[in-house]
């Protein structure tokens, strides 16, 4: 009886997972959580970061970094666009005692590049691009 038991709750742990929303059916980030990257620049480019929606983590927002300077706080569902110069950057995300993920990019004029923010049943959460 108690193998039964523990394949429930596994399974209902891995339901508890954020899944993934495309950037263009998510929710904006308000702009009073909005704080760095919104002025459009001649030649800049887009970072467009969105967070996973669903119940773990859903307490917490996410901080947003970009090369050290605190960005955003995203909430579950949510997204942000950034404009940055055209470059090599830091994109950072912290939440809910997760750990700071970090992940470098580059970035041409003109273009746009996204990245998502994944939270599993165990918090441990992840930045990644993405096509969405």
């Amino acid at each position: 009886m108690r193998i039964p038991m523990a394949a429930v709750a596994m399974a209902m742990l891995a339901g508890c997972a954020t899944s993934p929303v495309p950037s263009s059916e998510a929710d904006p980030v308000p702009s009073s959580r909005l704080f760095a990257f919104q002025a459009q620049m001649q030649g800049d480019s887009t970072l467009v970061v969105t967070r996973d929606k669903g119940f773990v983590g859903a307490g917490c927002n996410t901080t947003v970094s970009i090369d050290g300077r605190r960005a955003a706080e995203i909430g579950s569902g949510e997204t942000a666009k950034f404009r940055v110069a055209p470059g090599d950057h830091i994109l950072s995300a912290s939440s809910c005692g997760s750990g700071l993920k970090e992940r470098e990019t580059s970035i041409k004029a003109g273009s746009t590049k996204k990245f998502r923010i994944s939270i599993d049943s165990a918090m441990s959460m992840d930045l990644s691009p993405t096509m969405q």
